[in-house]
């Protein structure tokens, strides 16, 4: 069986294919990411794989490998997943998300679906929902959909276009609204791996003991990655496609329980919080938790590492190694 991660080098896509390397060993897998370089993430997998280079914006490139490889089940990771580069630059995001998987999709019909029609896995986004400030129930699937950010935006776009698809196509396209993750390898530009670089930078002393925050009252809906790319496979094995699920713990957390974590893990006790000098973002605040049980009664997948006391201070030896 030939399996494709498009954006494999990024952080989900380098612990999918950890995971799919370590559990489905007669699979041949293979990976686009758009460097030249072999990427940093995925250099300790080098030679387990089958790597290629792809920019998904490139229409004839994307063609061009989907007819090479015609793979069985595709996860489509490749994209731009950072809400404040969005609003930096929405054009580029837009590009990337909507006009990329555009592309991808329109690479597996023109092979021909009567022949060919993988299973392709579209992981969204919980930013779909919009806040919700003073929610009192998780966000189930039916749930309306109010972008605050391109990055949003995006995601709707691509969650849609994935329905449209089955819908007009019979494509097997399985669609995902993935809430808070992060883990070991996560870029520093997002919140709590944001905290766990300067903590560590902190220690080593090369950081005064302070940290930025902004709304630390902020509740959001955190998975290990670990558990969100085994949530992944198990999509492609069981979930229906042209449905929607979410993929989520199913508890809120808020940023002050993280700021209170990595204090108490922090060897420098006199760390003082300071507000952040870029002030707050438009998504900023409110509490944004979902639905796991239509994902979890199809597949039975459920978080089994805790966030607290494995997630955060896995995340921080990760940045310790690294500063």
């Amino acid at each position: 069986m030939n399996v494709l991660i498009t954006g494999i080098s990024g952080f989900a896509g380098s612990h999918l294919a950890e995971y799919i390397l370590h559990t489905h060993r007669d699979t041949m897998l293979h990976g686009s990411f758009f460097s030249s370089r072999h990427p940093e993430h995925i250099a300790h997998l080098l030679g387990k794989y089958r790597a290629h280079t792809c920019d998904i914006e490139d229409k004839p490139q994307t063609f061009a490998l989907i007819r090479a490889i015609k793979p069985d089940i595709i996860f489509h990771l490749a994209a731009q997943s950072y809400v404040s580069s969005s609003w930096e630059n929405p054009e580029r995001t837009l590009t990337t998300n909507i006009i990329g998987q555009s592309n991808l999709l329109e690479a597996v019909r023109a092979i021909g679906l009567d022949t060919y029609n993988p299973v392709i896995v579209i992981p969204g986004s919980s930013e779909e929902y919009g806040q919700a400030v003073g929610q009192i129930k998780p966000l189930t699937e039916d749930a309306p959909l109010k972008p605050l950010s391109p990055y949003a935006l995006s995601k709707v776009a691509q969650d849609y276009m994935g329905y449209q698809y089955w819908k007009s196509y019979d494509m097997k396209v399985i669609r995902l609204r993935v809430f808070n993750h992060t883990g070991p390898r996560r870029d520093p530009v997002f919140g709590v791996s944001n905290f766990c670089k300067k903590i560590a930078e902190i220690e080593k002393g090369i950081r005064e003991p302070r940290l930025e925050i902004r709304d630390l009252t902020a509740t959001r809906d955190f998975t290990d990655v670990r558990d969100i790319v085994r949530a992944y496979s198990l999509a492609a094995e069981k979930c229906a496609p042209g449905e929607v699920y979410n993929v989520c713990s199913g508890n809120g957390i808020s940023f002050e329980q993280i700021v209170d974590t990595l204090l108490v893990l922090s060897s420098v006790k006199n760390i003082s919080l300071v507000p952040d000098a870029k002030g707050t973002r438009p998504t900023d605040g409110g509490a944004i938790v979902g639905d796991r049980s239509k994902f979890t009664s199809v597949t039975c997948w459920q978080p089994e590492i805790d966030f607290l006391t494995q997630t955060i201070p896995d995340l921080l030896n990760y940045w310790r190694e690294k500063v």
